[in-house]
């Protein structure tokens, strides 16, 4: 009777499955969020097999990266001349991307020799999990550089469209570089609130996106972004622009980071309005 290995889709759940897929190399894999899910995919595929599920208790991840690879676990890589994040750093990135099977990053590890081994590439999974950590890493310091949040409701909010799971990581980012004011970074029907205690929330929390008063359709900044907006374009010069540098600071990759963002794209790509200063005066 075959074995499987049940486990919780975090950096834990992915520790404990690699020492446990070490002992059983055997085992079938089986991740999910939580134990109702781990548990409806056993019902569902219908299978008589052993159990054991791992990931879902709480568990200090330190211990399980050294009991994985060592003492040593800790140790950033240079690779290529980079500085490379450290083993949970790694897994919690895989993880966030969008084409990421939790099971492959499992068999990954658990064949993996060395915390080393794994940004070297020599085996085609490695190479795999490397490229998402890259991709992520890349997605979250696009939205970092080009996600232009406003003002809404008091709010410093920014709407992005990310290509993978980020949406926590900006939000803290924004919340510290700007510790004096709530934030909220919204993703379709998600909204992630940061410094909460300025609105009596939590500090870090996730709603919906509705709990903030349907930021998509109802923002009271907009008058003020488009008089800012006549009266930036007022100034331009279009014989000035240098259309190869703002491509250079503004690259077509990260211009769908935020509206603002797509704003000023546009603007590189078609110009700007033929607005005058005598029509910022007019408003």
């Amino acid at each position: 009777m075959f074995l499987i290995i049940g486990f919780r889709t975090n950096v834990e759940g992915v520790l404990l499955a690699c020492l446990k897929l070490r002992q059983l190399p055997d085992a079938h894999l089986v991740y999910a969020k939580d134990l109702e899910e781990l548990r409806r995919k056993i019902d569902f595929a219908g299978v008589k097999r052993d159990l054991e599920h791992v990931g879902f208790e709480p568990v200090a991840i330190a211990h399980l990266a050294e009991k994985a690879f060592g003492k040593h676990w800790y140790h950033h890589v240079n690779h290529s001349c980079r500085k490379e994040p450290d083993l949970i750093h790694y897994i919690d990135l895989v993880l966030r991307h969008a084409k990421c099977e939790p099971s492959e990053l499992v068999r990954n590890l658990s064949s993996s020799e060395s915390v080393t081994s794994l940004y070297s590439g020599k085996t085609q999974l490695q190479r795999k999990c490397y490229h998402y950590m890259r991709e992520v890493r890349l997605s979250y310091h696009r939205l970092c550089m080009f996600a232009r949040p406003s003002f809404v409701r008091g709010i410093l909010t920014a709407e992005i469209k990310p290509e993978h799971r980020v949406e926590d990581m900006f939000c803290r980012w924004l919340a510290k570089k700007n510790p004096d004011l709530p934030v909220a970074v919204v993703h379709g029907d998600k909204a992630w609130i940061g410094n909460g205690n300025y609105i009596g929330l939590d500090r870090f929390m996730v709603v919906t996106s509705s709990f903030l008063g349907d930021l998509t359709t109802v923002k009271k900044s907009d008058d003020v972004e488009d008089l800012w907006d006549v009266y930036y374009d007022s100034q331009m010069i279009d014989s000035r622009r240098n259309k190869k540098q703002a491509k250079k600071f503004q690259p077509w990759s990260a211009s769908s980071a935020s509206g603002m963002s797509m704003k000023d794209r546009y603007k590189v790509e078609r110009g700007i309005s033929p607005y005058k200063l005598g029509d910022f005066f007019e408003m």
